[in-house]
């Protein structure tokens, strides 16, 4: 018989899938060359689609406009431009945009204006508007949530104004848009100053009624040498009862990354500087041990924040004895000061300025404190921010450069 059309059979889905997390445009080559070697070996399988059809779904935006009282949703895909072996690495981006009166009918609508099959299974980030954020964060979460296709552990992002600018703005690494904002995610742990969060953490925050969180915030910068703008990540974007509260600068995310579970302060890497002895020295941190503690005394909540950092000299402007055991007993004195004021302030803007629980103090108490808690539950909005907080920093400085160790106890 005639050898039927090049089509794609559906076995060849679980490979395209395991392969998704990838990343960079070579690994993106090798898995299209894959798809096509696939293509070649389909033979006569009764469920067929054209690898022409498809396209990557790599992350979208939900926008909401007050005026017409429409959602856009916008997608950011990438599709292979040629069949061949020869041109299979070869990947175009495509962005589309539909309007709906729903989050829903708006999706739907993207379909009929998409020449393509969108496959969305390998999507790495959800990117709301601000408008959106501010009006409907958790419908959006709900629609994320029953929708079998989005997968969990992309992340979500609050954007600065919409989100179609950002999926249609040029990345300053030149490479696909989803790769440089992983890339950027993964960078957070040596910088502190911006925190992401994927879906299956927000899923299980945003239905609490006594907690806030805080998830990345996407914004345009320029260049240093300000020839155009590009995307970044910096501070982060405070959520409250459903809906996008306020924006939080990169200093009081570090705050936010220390007081969180292992899973943010085990890798992280920050830098502070501050003034020691008439110099300006900046040091490297890293989080050996965190530890929170909740009381209850007489029905009347406290917390009390203890850690443990190691740090590394990274500069100074002025030449100190650091060869001298007393001098280091200081410096390590001031470092552990700095960081007490760092969590301190921070703490307290939460607490008195934002007046949302973002850091869940609320379920230690529900936890550990449950007869208590059914009391202060009633009042936690008024008890929260006049709540007690101690906190408590040790900071030992291990080297003074990048070999060379203090040699103190």
């Amino acid at each position: 018989m005639n050898r039927p059309a090049t089509r794609l059979p559906s076995g060849a889905w679980e490979v395209f899938y395991l392969k998704g997390a990838m990343t960079g445009r070579t690994k993106f080559k090798g898995l299209i060359a894959m798809i096509s070697l696939a293509v070649c070996l389909s033979g006569c399988s009764p469920d067929m689609t054209e690898i022409s059809e498809i396209a990557m779904v790599m992350a979208f935006g939900i926008d909401y406009d007050t005026e017409s009282r429409k959602y856009t949703v916008t997608s950011y895909s990438v599709v292979p431009s040629a069949l061949s072996a020869k041109d299979s690495g070869k990947l175009s981006e495509w962005v589309i945009s539909a309007k709906g009166d729903s989050i829903l009918e708006a999706s739907k609508n993207l379909r009929s204006r998409s020449g393509r099959i969108l496959i969305w299974q390998h999507n790495k980030f959800v990117l709301v508007g601000e408008t959106a954020a501010r009006r409907a964060f958790f419908e959006i979460v709900d629609f994320l949530n029953r929708n079998r296709q989005i997968r969990m552990t992309s992340y979500l992002l609050v954007s600065e104004g919409k989100a179609i600018d950002k999926l249609n703005d040029n990345v300053e690494t030149e490479d696909l848009l989803s790769n440089d904002l992983l890339g950027k995610v993964r960078n957070e742990k040596e910088w502190g100053k911006s925190v992401s969060q994927i879906l299956q953490d927000i899923a299980n925050w945003y239905p609490n009624p006594y907690r806030g969180f805080v998830t990345g915030r996407i914004g345009i910068s320029k260049l240093p040498d300000g020839s155009r703008d590009a995307l970044v990540l910096n501070g982060g974007a405070v959520i409250d009862k459903g809906k996008f509260k306020a924006w939080l600068d990169g200093e009081r995310v570090i705050a936010v990354q220390l007081l969180s579970d292992k899973s943010k302060w085990g890798m992280l890497e920050f830098a502070r500087s501050f003034e020691f002895q008439s110099s300006q020295v900046s040091l490297f941190f890293r989080v050996e041990h965190q530890r929170i503690d909740s009381r209850c005394r007489e029905g009347k909540p406290e917390i009390d924040i203890r850690l443990t950092l190691s740090a590394t000299m990274g500069e100074i402007d002025h030449q100190l004895p650091l060869g001298n055991p007393e001098t280091i007993v200081k410096l390590e004195q001031a470092a552990s000061d700095e960081i007490e004021k760092l969590v301190r302030e921070s703490v307290a803007y939460y607490q008195k300025v934002l007046k949302s629980d973002i850091l869940g103090f609320s379920e230690r108490f529900a936890q550990y404190y449950p007869d208590d808690w059914e009391m202060l539950q009633k009042e936690w909005g008024s008890v929260y921010p006049v709540m007690p907080v101690s906190v408590h920093a040790k900071v030992k400085v291990e080297k003074m450069g990048m070999v060379k160790y203090t040699g103190v106890d």
